[in-house]
């Protein structure tokens, strides 16, 4: 092999580990559904959940009275959630209408996630977390 040949190979060997590296792990979330357990160290109101699900680089889920779907874009373990599309439905109960509307804010300021122990963690630059675990 010649010496123009082996470097052409070596560059595409370390371009290739470049991309590989920048693509993130959206591979991890790829076909994952998750329900809100742990809302910045609060449990979720009543019996409503907020879920997630991840799906050829979009997200649904319902936000507790409502339905969502949006974008979301993975490069190492940082994470954001585009602009989401919502249903309008009126919430039964103010609480959880509230929930609803911190939980798609709190989607919007997300900046990190973490597969760890079986759960998904959502972490924002404040450090506050949403904790998710696999939705049935």
């Amino acid at each position: 092999m010649n010496t123009k040949m082996l470097k052409t190979l070596l560059i595409l060997t370390l371009l290739s580990l470049a991309l590989t590296a920048c693509a993130g792990t959206s591979a991890e979330l790829e076909g994952t559904s998750w329900q809100l357990v742990d809302f910045a160290g609060k449990p979720p109101v009543g019996d409503f959940h907020p879920t997630v699900a991840f799906e050829d680089g979009q997200v649904n889920g319902n936000a507790s009275c409502n339905s969502y779907s949006g974008e979301y874009t993975v490069k190492g373990d940082s994470i954001a959630f585009g602009m989401m599309m919502s249903t309008m439905m009126a919430c039964v109960d103010n609480a959880l209408m509230e929930q609803e509307q911190d939980y798609l804010a709190f989607l919007g300021d997300v900046e990190r996630y973490e597969l760890h122990d079986g759960q998904l963690l959502l972490t924002n630059a404040a450090g506050d977390v949403l904790v998710f675990e696999p939705q049935d």
